[in-house]
């Protein structure tokens, strides 16, 4: 019974949900309210996630162990933001401004680090298969959107070479848009897996 009340609970969820969105002239607030009921499943999720990742944190510190010094800089960030989430809204243009200006240099960084590891990883493809058309194309790729991003190549407006950089820049979204496509119909056939019990991702075993 313990196996089989999660397959039925998930299955007529997901089968309530579909059905939602295809007769939504019909299913009145019933599409809204078990959206609503998942948001807020899926909030005491990340509730619990934190207070995990807070006590793996606290944890280590009181055990002295090996990298408790980033530990310390996670706590105390942590308080910061939750005790000024505390004492502004998030409508507060000092508080919006607070984490956009901590948050943005980051990703910034992130993005310079994933170029690096990208020319890297050409690199090494390239020992490990030798030089071969995907090789090759992954490094001159990885290559010039470097060059470009390095704002060095400066073009009047309008130009032929202006346009012809801008649509360099585009093809980056066909690949985005790709990924995209391959994560929802993912999504999808592990939906359609789970509501046929294939999988069970909420119990012991098949």
């Amino acid at each position: 019974m313990k196996k089989i009340l999660p397959v039925i609970i998930a299955t007529v969820s997901g089968i309530l949900v579909l059905a939602g969105y295809f007769f939504q002239d019909r299913s009145g607030g019933l599409l809204v309210l078990l959206i609503n009921w998942g948001i807020l499943l899926i909030s005491v999720v990340g509730l619990v996630g934190i207070g995990y990742l807070l006590q793996m944190h606290i944890h280590r510190l009181i055990q002295h162990k090996k990298g408790r010094f980033f530990s310390v800089i996670l706590l105390v960030t942590f308080l910061i933001t939750m005790t000024l989430g505390f004492l502004f809204s998030l409508e507060s243009e000092f508080f919006r401004d607070l984490i956009l200006n901590i948050q943005i240099p980051v990703e910034t960084s992130l993005l310079a680090l994933l170029a690096v590891i990208l020319f890297s990883s050409s690199t090494r493809l390239i020992k490990t298969r030798g030089w071969t058309p995907l090789s090759i194309g992954f490094l001159c790729s990885a290559l010039m959107f470097l060059f470009l991003d390095l704002g060095f190549l400066q073009t009047g407006s309008g130009t032929l070479a202006d346009e012809l950089i801008v649509l360099i820049r585009r093809l980056p979204l066909a690949g985005a848009r790709g990924i995209l496509l391959g994560m929802a119909l993912g999504g999808l056939i592990v939906g359609l897996r789970v509501l046929l019990s294939l999988d069970r991702p909420f119990g012991e075993g098949k």
